[in-house]
This record gives C-alpha cells, sequence and structure tokens, in this order.
C-alpha cells in the first residue's frame, strides 16, 4: 500500500451517533426556550435540510419559521445571540460524543510513518470536514482531503467563521455532481497524488458508495463494518430531519440494487487491520 484513501463519516468516527445525539440536544433546548414542540421543530428542519441539500447545518436553526416567529426578526446576527444556549447544548454534546474509533489515531500514525501517503475523500462539507479532522487530532496525518465545496453557506456572519488554518493546496474542493460513487474521481485521485491504483486502498463504509467504485477501478477496497454499528434509534433521529427528497431515496434503492453483489477485497472490524494489508 502507498496510499491510503479514507471516508471519514462512520470510518474514521461514529458520525451517527456523534451528530444524531448533538442535534437532538440543540433541538431539545430550542423547544424548551420557545416552548414549540419538538416534532414541530423537527419538521421545519428538514425543510430547511431540503432546501439546502445538506442535513449538518446547524445555522439552519435561524431560519426555522417558528424561530423567526417567536423573536419577531429573521435578522440571524441578532437570532444567534438569542440563541446561545442553543447552540451552545450542540457544541457541548459534540465535544462529549465526537471521538475516533478505537486504534484511527495509532494506525494512521503508523501508515504515516511507513511512508504511505494518506487522504481523506468524504461528502461532508468542507468545514464539518475540516474541523472534525482537527478537533480530532489527525488532520497533520493526511496530504489531501477531497471534500464536497459548501455552496450554501448559512453561517449569520461567514467573515467571523472560524477557520482552520492548513496549507493552500490540502482542500481539494468537489462539486455536488461529483457525489458517490464516482470511480473516475477516484482514478483521478489516485493519478493526482502519483500513485498507481494498484498501490491504492480505499476504506469506507458504504458498499454501494465506497467498495462498488473502488473495485470498479481496481483499488483494493476494504469495508470498515464496524462503521455500520450504530444505535438505530439514533438513526432514526436522523431521517426525521433528513435532507434527502424522493429522488435522493430513489437513487439511493437504485444503487442499492445496482452494487448487491459487490464484494470488498477485506472486511475488517477494526481500522487497525490495515496495518496488515501489504
Amino acid at each position: 500500500m502507498k496510499l491510503l484513501i479514507t471516508d471519514l463519516d462512520n470510518t474514521l468516527y461514529d458520525w451517527v451517533s456523534f451528530y444524531s445525539q448533538s442535534f437532538s440536544a440543540m433541538a431539545e433546548q430550542l423547544s424548551k426556550d420557545i416552548d414549540v414542540p419538538l416534532d414541530t421543530l423537527l419538521s421545519e428542519y428538514k425543510t430547511i435540510h431540503q432546501k439546502f441539500g445538506n442535513s449538518e447545518k446547524p445555522f439552519a436553526t435561524l431560519e426555522l419559521p417558528s424561530v423567526i416567529s417567536y423573536f419577531g426578526t429573521n435578522d440571524k446576527t441578532i437570532l444567534q445571540e438569542k440563541l446561545t444556549n442553543v447552540f451552545q447544548a450542540f457544541s457541548t454534546k459534540r465535544n462529549q460524543t465526537l471521538m475516533l474509533y478505537p486504534t484511527v489515531k495509532e494506525t494512521l500514525e503508523l501508515l504515516k510513518k511507513r511512508g504511505v501517503k494518506i487522504v481523506g475523500h468524504t461528502e461532508a462539507l468542507e468545514f464539518n470536514s475540516l474541523y472534525r479532522l482537527n478537533k480530532l487530532g489527525i488532520i497533520d496525518f493526511f496530504d489531501h482531503l477531497y471534500t464536497l465545496e459548501d455552496i450554501h453557506n448559512i453561517h449569520p456572519n461567514p467573515k467571523n467563521a472560524k477557520k482552520i488554518p492548513v496549507k493552500d493546496d490540502f482542500v481539494i474542493r468537489l462539486s455536488c455532481a461529483e457525489s458517490k460513487p464516482n470511480p473516475k474521481l477516484l482514478e483521478h485521485i489516485c493519478s493526482f497524488e502519483g500513485v498507481s491504483v494498484e498501490d491504492a486502498v480505499y476504506i469506507g463504509d458504504s458498499i454501494t458508495k465506497d467498495m462498488s467504485m473502488a473495485k470498479a477501478v481496481g483499488v483494493t477496497a476494504v469495508w470498515a463494518n464496524y462503521g455500520r454499528q450504530f444505535s438505530p434509534e439514533l438513526w432514526k433521529v436522523l431521517v426525521k430531519i433528513t435532507h434527502w427528497k424522493d429522488a435522493d431515496v430513489e437513487r439511493e434503492e437504485q444503487l442499492r440494487k445496482a452494487f448487491s453483489n459487490v464484494r470488498p477485497d477485506y472486511v475488517v472490524n477494526s481500522f487497525s487491520e490495515l496495518l496488515n494489508l501489504k
């Protein structure tokens, strides 16, 4: 292995568990503060998430009809100040629940010492991806991060948004059209990193998206089976607020059927099992 291409969410850390709990803490605090039923807020969140095509936008809170009605203004700067406790609830729970899977950091460090290039490839948005890699103390192990560009920045004051310091060429921004599965993009990544597909390994938690494209171009496909082992109850929370529309659900079902016979080259129950690959 000369190049490791790794998915981020539910491969390096349990995204479902941390985000579901963090979002729930925020939504429950909001429900309490403005006295609006939680189910009503979740429905409003879903509508806003579908508008922006992403479920991971805490500042969508500032656009909820119930919030605007309660405070009598749609000024995001004012609303952000009014909702300090709400956003703090999200941050506090995130600090408690966002953590690497066992062995991830040690494995990345050992691979780096072996001279393996490491890049991230994710459908998470740029800031969210960078924030987590930095927060979890593993960003320095990565040569590049291939991540979706955020075309809907809804921060109330973008100029004051937190910046993660990285070298200028660290982030490779991808358009939404480059979403997974994307075999041609995977070939491009290998070419750009100067490594043949035969010497590259892709690890991810999705058979339909990660494993299918790796197998399509001859990159060694490693299925992070452990990344699918999250609480069904936490998953249900995310389903209630999903940005997916009917067309997205249909696309996912078509992918599932199309790639139902895909078999990864390796199935791992720990990130450290990468160290056993040649």
